[in-house]
């Protein structure tokens, strides 16, 4: 969590504020968060009274956020040095774009380097590639706060609350893209997702389903279905063997 937090403290870019959402029901973890928040002016801690899950918390911090562009990002993963620099002097430049992403690093829990990600550059590749899959990191991603007020937030899904968000901001018109550099290390031992996700990921796609990629869209949602399907362990190994590539 400190290692989290000092790496937005350390950013290149400093003009920020940092919303700090605490869910921990551990009083310890809870108050070491707390102290490492009231040590830079900058960062605002709000813990909960009750537990909201991620995408309220996301909406909360999101309501709370004063500034034009809005950086997400995880308690338990690394931000380099100049991720919000990129992400906001690209933002800046180029105002048709209203959600920039990037690379990032897989590390294991210890910090270990696991495989590197890279996603789809242009608006137009990464549109495509949505239909099939999630194009586009969560944890990477900065946008503008107006896209929230004009198109809306985060559904309250216990799953894939990323994957609505795109593809109903990208129903509505809104242009993406991915830096190629890495801007997070992502803290993931584990590549086994739980059934109920790729439930939610097939419910979120049908929701979203519209006439534009027709086949395309067709196609990803039977070749989901085909994915839940599939035996844990043999997804397993097809992941490591197709994404998680060093």
């Amino acid at each position: 969590m400190r290692a989290s937090l000092e790496s937005i403290r350390n950013q290149t870019f400093t003009d920020f504020e940092c919303i700090v959402v605490d869910e921990s029901s551990n009083l310890e973890l809870a108050s070491a968060c707390r102290d490492v928040c009231s040590e830079d002016p900058r960062f605002i801690y709000i813990h909960p009274i009750e537990r909201l899950g991620l995408a309220n918390s996301l909406n909360l911090a999101i309501s709370r956020a004063r500034g034009q562009f809005i950086a997400r990002f995880d308690s338990d993963d690394i931000c380099v040095p100049q991720r919000l620099e990129l992400q906001v002097d690209f933002l800046l430049g180029h105002p048709e774009i209203s959600v920039v992403g990037g690379g990032m690093d897989i590390i294991s829990t210890d910090g270990n380097f696991i495989a590197h990600r890279s996603y789809p550059q242009f608006s137009i590749d990464l549109v495509k590639s949505m239909q099939f899959t999630n194009a586009i990191a969560h944890p990477t991603v900065m946008y503008r706060k107006d896209a929230i007020d004009r198109y809306g937030g985060y559904k309250p899904y216990l799953f894939c609350e990323d994957l609505d968000l795109w593809l109903r901001w990208m129903n509505s018109g809104l242009l993406f893209y991915n830096l190629p550099q890495v801007l997070v290390h992502y803290r993931q031992d584990s590549t086994l997702r739980d059934t109920l996700n790729w439930r939610f990921n097939l419910r979120v796609r049908i929701s979203n389903f519209k006439a534009q990629y027709f086949f395309r869209r067709v196609f990803g949602i039977l070749s989901i279905s085909l994915w839940v399907a599939i035996p844990q362990k043999l997804k397993e190994q097809i992941y490591k063997l197709l994404v998680l590539r060093s």
